[in-house]
């Protein structure tokens, strides 16, 4: 039924936590569009010819309502689809917090920054629920990746012993999770709240423009970055700054659709590289903790490089992509928005 596993049919007008004012040509409901089979609703982007603190506060409160809406749902969500409302949730947090980096030099100070804690503090609740599931999706595509025929033996091999080494999903005790996900739905609620009664005043187009010449300036920096003490750590805050700016553009994106998408495409891109990465970095740490069990050292040894092997390979892509991305200069790619806004606008 419609895009929610849990059975709710996001297509009609009833959905809940959305304001019910129909549905339009695009497949918005309330004040959200529905992206395609297998997407996350995202925020209806800002209308350029409006004002702009009042639609980025529109965008902030409707990808916080899409995270309450997740969190109260949790429960009726069918047990193994239930890392679709984690999902949704954290994407929707850091779309929030994307759009208080763009309107950070028109807020007080300490309000933006307790702000954007707070958000980062929800998705931090749900993060380990999304971390201990992602080894299953993980090893699947290793091994369907797998170079050489002893390679896919053995990651096939970890795969059987890793996966029975934990807790089937459909006799899994979820009400811890289950609890976790209600004190975030609780404190999205609080976050909510407050982005309503904010003052926004100082915030308008320039405000944006700078704050996205800033995020573009740091993105910048880092993937024309010549620095050769690149660890883990390294790559995924590289990998946070291409979302951010993925998730930045996507309210701005009726600015100058064609253009904008494109770039957004690029860091979407770049950022399921490095994220991809990273997660192969975690499955690492899995391995390490559960060698006894593999048995023979030489399999073990061999899911290692292929590990090794697959994360290089992602390391290259990402930083090429982002590369490519960001090779305009951030004062020239700031123009090209500026003028592109005012013509919308117009």
């Amino acid at each position: 039924m419609g895009d929610d596993p849990h059975g709710v049919d996001l297509r009609h007008p009833q959905w809940t936590g959305l304001d019910r004012r129909g549905i339009g040509r695009r497949g918005r409901v309330g004040e959200c569009r529905l992206m395609g089979s297998g997407q996350l609703p995202i925020a209806r982007p800002l209308d350029p010819g409006l004002p702009v603190a009042d639609e980025l506060r529109r965008v902030m409160r409707d990808e916080l309502r899409l995270v309450v809406d997740s969190c109260t749902t949790y429960a009726s969500w069918q047990i193994r689809q239930r890392g679709v409302a984690i999902r949704r949730a954290r994407r929707s947090l850091k779309r929030v917090r994307a759009v208080l980096e763009l309107v950070k030099s028109g807020m007080d100070s300490e309000i933006h920054e307790s702000l954007r804690v707070q958000a980062r503090d929800i998705g931090r609740e749900l993060g380990p629920l999304r971390d201990r599931d992602v080894s299953r999706d993980l090893l699947a595509r290793l091994e369907k990746d797998a170079g050489g025929r002893r390679r896919k033996e053995a990651v096939r091999l970890a795969n059987v012993l890793l996966m029975a080494s934990q807790p089937d999903l459909a006799i899994r005790d979820h009400r811890a999770d289950e609890e976790v996900v209600a004190e975030a739905g609780q404190d999205s609620v609080t976050l909510l709240d407050t982005v309503e009664t904010v003052n926004l005043d100082d915030v308008d187009r320039d405000c944006v423009l700078d704050g996205f010449e800033r995020m573009w300036d740091r993105g910048r920096k880092r993937f024309h970055s010549k620095d050769q003490d690149r660890d883990t750590e390294w790559f995924h805050d590289t990998r946070k700054r291409a979302i951010r700016l993925q998730l930045a553009l996507n309210p701005l994106i009726e600015i100058r659709r064609p253009e904008l998408t494109d770039s957004i495409r690029s860091f979407r891109r770049t950022a399921n590289a490095l994220g991809d990465e990273h997660d192969l970095a975690v499955l690492w740490d899995l391995v390490e903790t559960n060698a006894r069990h593999l048995g023979d050292p030489k399999v073990v040894k061999r899911i290692r490089n292929e590990i090794d092997r697959r994360r290089a390979d992602l390391r290259w892509k990402g930083m090429r992509r982002g590369f490519k991305a960001l090779k305009q200069k951030p004062a020239k790619a700031r123009a090209r928005l500026e003028k592109w806004w005012a013509k919308a606008a117009d």
